[in-house]
């Protein structure tokens, strides 16, 4: 009975001194910037091949001297479709353009290591691009989504983040302020009204959509809503942008044409 009684009391105190060392010991609550991290090792080191498609729409409209009449408006739908292969470097990028009030016009790019080539239907044949084309045409922003996200852009608001879980996916959510955006302007000077003056800011927020089980990136959304008053003149911007990400490590190979080839082996 006394052998019991010490078996039962040893494991009673083993049970306490577990427990103890636990509530001690609480496990690490994961934070924006810890998913950040871990989103850009896991794509750095296993993923080898993308599919994406991102979606831009843009509207401008200039308001002057407070007359709706006198209102310029302005703006551009893009669409695109990619397949990549990270290493070695191998994308095809295929765009549509649709400015508003014009013509739709396309863009074929190939890139191939650290060269790009691009068949622009407003132009003839190919040429070689030192920059990427989308950056020149749209921005930073839709530059930074492909062929992955740059999360390394998105860092400096690791503290300003909302993590939440849904579904299959962690997701981080990005609202900011009058106050707040000129942050995010000086990485992307796209966004937004270009004139300065008063913000007026009606909504502006990014999402980025992580999966729990690869950590890679599924989907980057943004929408900015905005006006800047300046000497009579209101200017309004409204952008969206969305991004989704599949099939990975999963692509079907392509062929880059032999015309792409023979110009980026001369």
């Amino acid at each position: 009975m006394k052998k019991i009684l010490s078996a039962f009391v040893v494991s009673s105190l083993v049970l306490l001194v577990t427990a103890c060392n636990n509530a001690e010991e609480p496990q690490k609550k994961l934070t924006a910037g810890d998913l950040l991290d871990k989103s850009e090792q896991a794509m750095n080191s296993s993923l080898t091949s993308v599919s994406a498609h991102v979606v831009y729409d843009e509207y401008n409209g200039t308001v002057f001297d407070g007359d709706p009449e006198k209102t310029e408006k302005s703006g551009v739908n893009f669409d695109m479709n990619m397949d990549a292969f990270l290493d070695p470097m191998k994308v095809h990028r295929q765009v549509t353009v649709q400015p508003r009030g014009g013509e739709v016009w396309n863009m074929d790019i190939y890139d191939v290591g650290e060269q790009t080539v691009v068949a622009d239907s407003r132009e003839q044949g190919l040429r070689e691009s030192e920059t990427d084309p989308l950056k020149e045409a749209f921005g930073t922003l839709v530059s930074t989504t492909n062929p992955l996200v740059d999360l390394a852009k998105f860092k400096t608001f690791n503290d300003d983040f909302k993590l939440e879980e849904i579904g299959y996916d962690y997701v981080l959510k990005l609202s900011l302020d009058r106050d707040e955006f000129p942050r995010f302007k000086e990485i992307f000077p796209e966004v937004g009204p270009s004139e300065e003056g008063f913000l007026l800011i009606d909504r502006m927020e990014i999402t980025i959509k992580i999966n729990k089980k690869t950590s890679y990136v599924t989907g980057f959304n943004m929408y900015a809503d905005m006006k800047i008053y300046s000497k009579g003149n209101s200017f309004k911007t409204r952008q969206k942008l969305n991004a989704t990400y599949s099939y990975f490590n999963d692509i079907e190979d392509f062929t880059v044409p032999k015309e792409v080839t023979e110009l980026v082996s001369r």
